[in-house]
C-alpha cells in the first residue's frame, strides 16, 4: 500500500472521527479548563466580577486543612474499598453459581441484574423504606425473629447501611463480569486437571482464579472509580448524615457549592478528588497493564 493511500486512509479516519471529538472537547474539555482556571481564583456567584481574583493556591490550602473534607476523604476511601471488596467476593460467588446449567439459570440470570439498572436515586428512596426503623421491612423481619429493632439510620449504623445498600445494587456488576470471564475459560485444561488428580480446591484456585484475576482487576477499577464518585443513593438514604457519618467527597463538594456558592474552592475540592481517585485506582491500572503486555 502507497504512502499516499495510507495518508488518505488517515485523513479519512480522522474527518469520520472529527464531530465525536469535537463533541468531547465542547462537553468534557472546555468545562475542566474552566474549572481548573477557576479553581485558582476567588470565583463566586455572590460576588460577580471576583473570577477574575487570582489567590493561587489558596483554595487548595483551604480545603486540604478543613477538617470536614479530611474526614469525608477517610469515608469515601472506606466506603469505596469495605463496598468493592464485599462485591467482588459476593460477586464471584454468585457467576460460580450462575455457571451451573439448570432450568432455572436463564431467569435466574435475568433476575439478578436488575437492581444493577435501577436509576441510583430510586435506590435511595426505595433502601429509605427498606431500613425505616417503625415501619421498615428489616426491622419487621427483625422483630418477628424475636430481635430488637435496628436504628439503621442512626451515628453507628448509618455508614453500614450505605455500604449494604451499594453492595445490593453493584454485586450483580461482579457477578456479570466474573461470569463473562468463567464462560471463557479452557475447560479441556480443567477436565486435564481432574484427571491429573487435582482436587476442586485446586483446580479452583490455581486455574479459575487465576484466569479470573484480570476480569476482578477490570471491575474493581472501574467500580472503586464509581463507588467515590457516588452521590444520588447516599444523598437520597441520609444527605451525608447523621452528623458528617456519610459525607462523602461528593457529597461535601456538593454542600460547599450549593450553601457558599464558592465556585473557586468547589472547583478545587473537584480537582482534589480526581487526584484521589487517580491514586486509589492508578495501582490497580497498572498492574492490569503489565498483565496484559505479560499475556502478549
Amino acid at each position: 500500500m502507497s504512502r499516499e493511500h495510507i495518508s488518505a486512509s488517515s485523513l479519512r479516519g480522522y474527518l469520520w472521527i472529527s464531530p465525536a471529538a469535537a463533541m468531547l472537547i465542547l462537553v468534557l474539555a472546555l468545562p475542566m479548563i474552566y474549572s481548573l482556571k477557576a479553581s485558582f481564583t476567588a470565583s463566586s456567584l455572590l460576588s460577580p466580577g471576583s473570577e477574575q481574583d487570582f489567590v493561587g493556591w489558596s483554595n487548595y490550602w483551604q480545603t486540604l486543612t478543613d477538617p470536614e473534607y479530611r474526614m469525608a476523604v477517610v469515608t469515601t476511601v472506606a466506603y469505596a474499598i469495605l463496598a468493592v471488596s464485599i462485591e467482588l467476593v459476593l460477586g464471584t460467588f454468585v457467576a460460580l453459581m450462575l455457571n451451573e446449567t439448570f432450568f432455572l439459570t436463564p431467569v435466574l440470570r435475568s433476575a439478578w441484574i436488575v437492581p444493577m439498572v435501577v436509576t441510583p436515586a430510586i435506590v435511595g428512596l426505595f433502601w429509605i423504606l427498606l431500613y425505616d426503623e417503625t415501619h421498615g421491612i428489616f426491622n419487621y423481619a427483625l422483630v418477628k425473629l424475636g430481635f430488637s429493632p435496628v436504628p439503621w439510620l442512626d451515628v453507628n449504623h448509618a455508614f453500614t447501611s450505605i455500604v449494604i445498600m451499594d453492595v445490593w445494587q453493584s454485586t450483580p456488576f461482579f457477578a456479570l463480569v466474573m461470569l463473562a470471564g468463567l464462560q471463557s475459560r479452557n475447560e479441556e485444561i480443567l477436565e486435564a486437571a481432574r484427571v491429573d488428580g487435582a482436587s476442586p480446591l485446586q483446580c479452583f484456585y490455581y486455574l479459575t482464579i487465576s484466569h479470573l484475576m484480570p476480569y476482578m482487576l477490570i471491575a474493581s477499577s472501574f467500580r472503586i472509580i464509581a463507588a467515590m464518585g457516588d452521590f444520588d443513593k447516599i444523598y437520597m438514604l441520609t444527605a451525608g448524615g447523621p452528623g458528617l457519618v456519610t459525607t462523602t467527597l461528593s457529597i461535601q463538594t456538593y454542600k460547599v457549592g450549593f450553601n457558599t456558592f464558592d465556585i473557586g474552592r468547589t472547583a478545587a475540592m473537584a480537582w482534589l478528588f480526581l487526584l484521589i481517585v487517580l491514586i486509589i485506582s492508578g495501582p490497580l491500572i497498572c498492574y492490569l497493564g503489565k498483565t496484559s503486555d505479560a499475556e502478549r
